[in-house]
């Protein structure tokens, strides 16, 4: 374990955080979910640095953390975190932005250190560019990259993916992956868009009502945990009545029925590149979207399985 939050709780006008709990291994990452206003902001500066709980410990490899309030320049040494706002030196270059952040370093070995994350990040080509002039995607990287250039042994970052596309967020996830892989820091990332740290964590928690849940697997949050109220946030989730019980199931959770299961009748199909999302409706008028490979409009019966 490198890092322990232990019953941190903090309010502004109300509670925020409750008694929560964390604890954080080499190279793992973290995804920490939860609606706007949530309080997921709130922890990530607490467990930075920036900010003194109400209550609550902070450990790190076991040993006690002052608070930020105690602290002559706000933040540990060993941790790094990405704002949202990213806080770039708007008018200097890509490369002068990731230099001056390790300015500590000889020369030698300053250098090799700027040209290896202009390379992890594609940055080499805009690296003459002014950071005010580069797009949204390419200054998320750069401050991802300028946060990681002194080697931290824990990285924060606060809504990653919220300036980003599709195509963009699947990059930038690739990017994580391999700063995890070639330098073992451990993440801790906060989103409010659940399906955005499916694929890149090894582990997820909820933070709902300034509480913060268990550690879930991704498939064991995606499949097993259809019943919380925040289940949506990790991608469709359909809900149909049988026999007065409420049913809740994803759209791979089926198999089509010659004659006998759940009556259907079709509405449309949607194609979104890999998948179709074929829509339906039950005898209740309830309606559901069910994944294929193929255009699914001749179905009329199914029956709901259960993913492992």
């Amino acid at each position: 374990m490198i890092l322990e939050l232990k019953n941190i709780s903090h309010s502004f006008d109300k509670a925020i955080l409750k008694k929560v709990n964390l604890k954080l291994f080499p190279s793992e990452i973290i995804g920490l979910v939860g609606k706007s206003g949530a309080g997921k902001s709130t922890l990530l500066k607490i467990a930075a640095g920036l900010l003194t709980p109400d209550e609550g410990t902070l450990l790190f490899d076991s040993k006690k953390l002052p608070s930020a309030a105690q602290l002559l320049v706000p933040g540990f040494k060993d941790f790094s975190i990405v704002n949202q706002d990213f806080k770039l030196d708007l008018y200097h270059t890509v490369e002068e932005n990731i230099r001056e952040s390790i300015l500590f370093l000889p020369t030698k070995q300053r250098e090799k250190r700027v040209l290896m994350l202009l390379k992890l990040f594609e940055l080499t080509k805009i690296q003459a560019v002014k950071s005010n002039l580069i797009s949204g995607g390419e200054q998320q990287r750069l401050a991802i990259a300028r946060a990681i250039s002194n080697k931290p042994k824990v990285l924060f970052l606060d809504e990653p993916f919220g300036h980003l596309d599709a195509t963009l967020r699947r990059k930038l996830s690739n990017h994580l992956l391999n700063i995890r892989d070639k330098e073992g820091v451990s993440i801790v990332l906060v989103s409010h868009e659940g399906q955005d740290v499916l694929g890149l964590c090894d582990s997820i928690c909820l933070l709902r009502n300034g509480l913060l849940s268990k550690k879930y697997s991704p498939t064991e949050l995606y499949y097993k945990n259809k019943n919380n109220p925040q289940a949506f946030l990790f991608g469709p989730l359909n809900s149909i009545e049988i026999k007065g019980v409420k049913i809740t199931f994803r759209p791979d959770e089926y198999q089509i029925s010659d004659s006998k299961g759940i009556h259907l009748s079709y509405i449309r199909s949607i194609f979104v590149g890999s998948l179709y999302h074929n829509y339906f409706r039950t005898d209740k008028q309830e309606e559901i979207i069910l994944y294929s490979f193929d255009k699914q409009h001749d179905i009329r019966y199914i029956r709901l399985t259960s993913k492992k």
